[in-house]
């Protein structure tokens, strides 16, 4: 369904609301937007309406014309929930990834990508083409990318694979596994060195025992349980 396609499915007296997919199937517990006229036929078929953010205006709160005038067209009807302090934590990661909305420019709302905590844990990485300006080929902890990028520059810019094995090699990327060499790293957490001056752990109740371990069973608490989101750009 296209982003705004929900907004006026019942006719212009309509009001879109989000919903909840069922837990099964492609796309799980994703979040969607429709019409509030369709709220049956969705509770039918599993869907959860998320009463509580309301329902999405078509004009931005936060926007005014040249008068003055709140008649500006929202320009995503993901921004409302976004802004509500419990709305971020309503996205499962895989959606959030396929948005790319941990990316600060591609997110309908500043922030990103620390308005996710659920994206802690997750390392991301982009395979760019080198041919064209389409959106990077993500890597999704170690899964993915690689594959997806040698397929499109064969079939797309006819690379051969003397070619392939050539830009593999310029830039770090072994076209024969699942996952290359990694050439920059982005880290939107604490280093690890500087979590083990603390007495407890400041995402959780984990208290280290104590001794002459404590700091280090500290330091190996945080890099287990709460894995930084980390964003990798190859070629």
């Amino acid at each position: 369904m296209a982003e705004n396609e929900g907004l006026r499915r019942g006719g212009k007296m309509d009001r879109a609301m989000y919903y909840r997919r069922p837990d099964k199937g492609q796309h799980r517990q994703w979040l969607v937007v429709d019409s509030r006229t369709m709220l049956e036929s969705f509770q039918i078929r599993g869907f959860e309406p998320l009463f509580k953010y309301g329902y999405i205006p078509y004009t931005d709160p936060d926007a005014k014309d040249d008068e003055g005038n709140h008649t500006l067209p929202l320009t995503s009807p993901w921004k409302p929930i976004l802004q509500h302090p419990d709305g971020p934590k309503e996205f499962p990661v895989e959606q959030i990834i396929s948005a790319r909305w941990y990316i600060a420019e591609e997110c309908p709302v500043p922030g990103a990508p620390g308005i996710f905590p659920q994206l802690a844990g997750n390392k991301i990485t982009h395979y760019p083409c080198p041919e064209c300006d389409r959106a990077a080929f993500q890597a999704v902890n170690g899964l993915g990318g690689i594959r997806h990028l040698a397929t499109h520059l064969r079939l797309i810019h006819e690379w051969d694979r003397v070619s392939l094995m050539r830009y593999g090699e310029k830039v770090g990327i072994d076209f024969d596994v699942v996952y290359g060499d990694l050439k920059k790293s982005y880290d939107f957490s604490v280093e690890a060195d500087t979590m083990a001056e603390v007495e407890k752990c400041d995402e959780c109740d984990y208290v280290p025992a104590e001794g002459k371990s404590a700091a280090k069973a500290l330091r190996m608490h945080k890099m287990s349980a709460h894995k930084p989101m980390e964003i990798v750009t190859v070629g």
